[in-house]
């Protein structure tokens, strides 16, 4: 039952990095974001959203409450413990 749940697991996380990727698209260039993808389609999950903040983070960029609850709920499913990077990352009004 445990590889059922990893599975499932995985199985949410795909989604919701599709779905980030998604609300994320008119914010990300097109370099970022195959960089991204690159990392998902290898199943480097903790690089892919490690990767993601930093584009954030580091190009300065603002982030919907969307992709906030997003990035929250990635890093709450991955153990990733991100709440002091995440708040760095200026909201969108």
């Amino acid at each position: 039952m445990g590889n059922l749940r990893l599975m499932t697991d995985y199985t949410v996380i795909d989604g919701l990095f599709g779905e980030l990727l998604a609300v994320s698209q008119p914010y990300l260039t097109k370099a970022e974001a195959v960089e991204v993808q690159g990392l998902l389609d290898q199943a480097e999950y903790q690089a892919a959203l490690e990767t993601f903040v930093h584009i954030f983070i580091e190009g300065g960029k603002s982030a919907t409450e969307h992709v906030f609850s997003l990035l929250f709920r990635l890093s709450g499913l991955m153990g990733m413990p991100m709440d002091d990077t995440l708040q760095s990352i200026p909201r969108l009004r």
